[in-house]
């Protein structure tokens, strides 16, 4: 006989669960229970169970009575939807009360994980590390401006008009560098 379970493992795509339709449930159940027993069975409260009927998941057949079959396929139908709409970033939440709690908590988690990082000191502020890029830009530039001159030193054989023309393009590239261009 199949365990109950086993059973719902198979009606809710698990890993044994056979390619074709799943058995009837009828097979092993009974076509009615009372709220206790669907309680039992699906691990719910009596409360969850009244507002899951309520809500039309869970089908009754007569006065406290449900419809085994009917009412387990719609409530695994309700988790698959449910399960597959988990973590998507579009689904908004259509009550606006909801919808700013849900946008307030996840501003307060940015915050929190913002603060953590930088406590990490995986985060600079922006103004220490511009400070910091134009200290390393202006040792560059001025490394640059003096290669002609050192060049000269060790090249006797260059003239005057030689030094000032490699000057004159470790300008213009240093410019282009500065303005974008390449």
């Amino acid at each position: 006989m199949t365990s109950h379970s086993e059973m719902f493992a198979d009606l809710l795509g698990g890993e044994n669960s056979p390619p074709e339709a799943p058995p009837a449930v009828s097979a092993t159940l009974p076509y009615e229970m009372d709220e206790r027993g669907l309680a039992a069975l699906l691990s719910l409260s009596l409360s969850q169970v009244r507002t899951k009927a309520r809500e039309g998941v869970f089908v009754r057949s007569s006065r406290g009575r449900y419809d085994v079959e009917e009412s387990v396929r719609r409530y695994v139908v309700r988790l698959r939807e449910s399960a597959s709409r988990a973590g998507r970033p579009g689904d908004e939440p259509t009550d606006p009360h909801k919808r700013e709690r849900t946008r307030l908590a996840r501003e307060q988690a940015d915050a929190t994980a913002l603060k953590n990082a930088q406590l990490r000191g995986e985060l600079v502020p922006v103004a220490e590390t511009l400070r910091a890029w134009q200290i390393v830009l202006r040792d560059v530039r001025a490394g640059m401006l003096a290669v002609p001159s050192r060049y000269a030193a060790s090249q006797p054989h260059l003239t005057a008009h030689d030094i000032e023309t490699l000057t004159a393009e470790i300008k213009h590239a240093l410019e282009g560098l500065a303005d974008g261009n390449d």
